[in-house]
């Protein structure tokens, strides 16, 4: 069964000039591929539809009829869409899915194409089942709930773009309640609407302890009436969360509906930040295993990229660390993992052949010298200096210099087009569009897990005063807490400097802690703070360019917080 992350998800959103999708055409379509949590590949094109736009139209969506006079037509846009609907695992998406599917259907078919059968989620119908009742669930409501801003409303691009980041969202909620394959997700957003049937014994229990949750992020543990732990989550309010599961109009997983009515005990632990209760979350299922936990029960190994230690290394992609080699990730699924690794073998003369090369004039070179894909070290044709500058490229490319080669290779193109070279411009302009949706995937800006080296600061929830410290030291956490935000750093220095140990043959744990930090911090990049630690004895300076920032920011928090004597949360208890 097919895992919420694996599959590939087709947001979609039109534009069109009335509401019958054989009488009306579209004007607009975008589409957004979500894989891994991740938002990737876009669709957007005006199209010519043929038809006059109505006033009312025109007015919601601000285009005209003069745009659309010149734009494409539909058989030369929806044929795109229809090879990303043929992708493996593709899943069509939309915000009430049936209005717009029976547009793209439409339009599909009056170009020639069938696209099969394509299992299709309504974000719409989703959010009616995972959130709570009160809630409104129209796109503009949602994009608030979550503070997911809409760069265009009423526009594809702009819909589609925020649906994709509505769903993320609402999958993170589908896995909290134990949904965990896409064959349960599909199934939920059809389920009956809920209609409070839990027993009276269950709400009974379970009243004083809604009752008493704070609105604070932290970690819970359901147990039954015997003591026994049944479930560990996590929330970034534990209030609205908990208080969630026993919302007349909740709708569960049916393991998860059966685990709610054994529930008679509900602890928490609060946390300071979200992160905090992410990683605590993590430690307690890996403690506890509760049952009715699906995720972190088992560490879920995540693939990497390896650049071999080798006289000319290869590119390969790995599992797990075994500290011989320097290692890239980790990322959220395979399939990054290898269009990453394909998009570097497409650009690059790295050797893809294994075991010990010996260069000699003897050797005959293998199709991928042919192909222009390999510099053939093997028969001599490269040196090892040559190999050695190819590989360097590389290692600057995965270290997170992708604006230094987009810029490279915008040059290369352009001259290609001036000297009338088309072909190999419109390469070059497809290796930079690839490129840039890498840059915009990238959790932190190296992928390297020996150089992910940095202090993070995250405001905490207790007051303005105060944030929470994460220091990581390649690839590792090594030290976490909270401090006020104009204290002084410098007393934490001696305690940081002595976790500073360099080891690179990480722990599967250790790449699941790394994985959920820098998730979060790519979902939550303009929450943080963060200053890289160039090297260990740099820790003092790191910790001193951060207490500037922080303090600063400090200054220009709101509500007259600028006249506080800011003291470390621990001396405050």
């Amino acid at each position: 069964m097919q895992s919420l992350w694996d599959a590939t998800y087709i947001v979609t959103d039109v534009e069109t000039t009335g509401s019958h999708p054989h009488q009306h055409r579209i004007i607009e379509i975008a589409c957004v591929v979500v894989q891994g949590g991740e938002l990737g590949q876009r669709i957007h094109s005006l199209i010519n539809p043929h038809q006059f736009i109505p006033p009312f139209i025109e007015q919601l969506t601000g285009i005209t009829n003069a745009d659309v006079y010149a734009a494409p037509e539909e058989s030369e846009v929806l044929p795109l869409v229809a090879q990303l609907l043929s992708l493996p695992g593709a899943v069509f998406v939309a915000h009430n899915e049936h209005f717009d599917w029976r547009f793209v259907q439409s339009g599909l078919q009056r170009c020639g194409y069938s696209v099969g059968t394509v299992p299709r989620l309504c974000t719409l119908r989703l959010a009616r089942r995972l959130l709570p009742g009160t809630q409104k669930k129209n796109l503009d409501a949602m994009a608030e709930y979550f503070g997911i801003p809409i760069h265009g409303r009423h526009r594809a691009l702009g819909d589609a773009e925020a649906t994709a980041h509505i769903l993320v969202r609402l999958l993170e909620e589908a896995e909290a309640r134990g949904i965990s394959t896409l064959e349960e997700l599909l199934s939920v957003q059809h389920q009956r609407m809920p209609n409070g049937t839990l027993p009276r014994a269950v709400l009974n229990a379970v009243e004083p302890y809604l009752a008493a949750l704070p609105d604070m992020p932290g970690v819970y543990t359901m147990r039954n009436k015997s003591g026994e732990v049944l479930y560990v989550g996590k929330a970034k309010s534990l209030a609205e969360r908990v208080r969630s599961y026993f919302l007349p109009s909740a709708a569960h997983a049916q393991h998860i509906e059966r685990m709610l009515r054994q529930v008679r005990h509900i602890e928490w632990e609060e946390t300071p930040t979200e992160l905090s209760a992410l990683l605590l979350e993590y430690q307690r299922i890996q403690l506890l295993q509760p049952p009715f936990n699906v995720l972190h029960r088992r560490t879920r190994r995540y693939p990497l990229l390896r650049l071999t230690n080798e006289r000319f290394p290869r590119l390969e992609l790995a599992m797990h660390p075994d500290g011989t080699s320097e290692y890239f990730g980790p990322f959220p699924h395979r399939g990054m993992a290898e269009e990453l690794r394909d998009l570097i073998e497409e650009m690059f003369q790295l050797r893809r052949c294994a075991g010990t090369l010996n260069p000699s004039a003897t050797v005959r070179p293998c199709f991928y010298y042919h192909l222009r894909r390999c510099g053939a070290p093997c028969a001599a044709f490269q040196t090892e200096e040559e190999y050695a500058a190819e590989v360097e490229r590389v290692r600057r490319l995965l270290h997170g210099n992708v604006d230094e080669l987009i810029a490279l290779l915008e040059q290369q193109m352009h001259a290609a087009a001036e000297q009338l070279e088309f072909e190999r411009a419109q390469r070059l302009r497809n290796r930079i569009r690839e490129l840039q949706k890498l840059s915009h995937r990238y959790p932190v800006p190296s992928a390297s897990i020996s150089r992910f080296n940095i202090v993070l600061a995250i405001p905490t929830a207790y007051e303005p005063a105060t944030v929470e410290l994460f220091v990581f030291f390649h690839g590792r956490l090594i030290f976490q807490q909270v401090v006020g935000r104009c204290a002084s750093l410098q007393s934490l220095v001696p305690a940081i400097e002595g976790r500073l140990t360099a080891c690179d043959n990480h722990t599967p744990a250790d790449l699941a802690i790394l994985r959920i930090v820098t998730s979060w911090m790519y979902q939550n990049h303009g929450q943080c703070t963060t200053v890289p630690i160039e090297e260990a004895g740099s820790i003092a300076r790191a910790l001193a360019t951060l207490q500037q920032m922080i303090c600063t920011a400090s200054a220009q928090l709101p509500d007259g917080h600028t006249e506080r004597r800011y003291i470390p949360i621990e001396e405050l208890q």
